[in-house]
């Protein structure tokens, strides 16, 4: 009978986020990533988030489509 052995990351982050919940992962570490800043909206150029991550203080950025025009 095979045995579940978890990846090392799940071992060193127990904190578990609920499924209904959108999360950014870093690449570099795959830690959780914080939101840091959000850009406002300025003429056409979109909304943009900037996030953190706490373990190697990678940053990562995303632009916030509107869908409503």
């Amino acid at each position: 009978m095979p045995f579940y052995t978890p990846s090392i990351p799940a071992i060193e982050h127990p904190h578990r986020v609920p499924d209904s919940t959108r999360t950014i992962v870093c690449l570099s570490c795959g830690d959780t990533m914080k939101h840091l800043r959000t850009l406002a909206r300025l003429g056409v150029r979109p909304e943009k988030l900037i996030f953190v991550c706490p373990s190697c203080k990678g940053v990562d950025t995303k632009e916030l489509i509107s869908t409503s025009q």
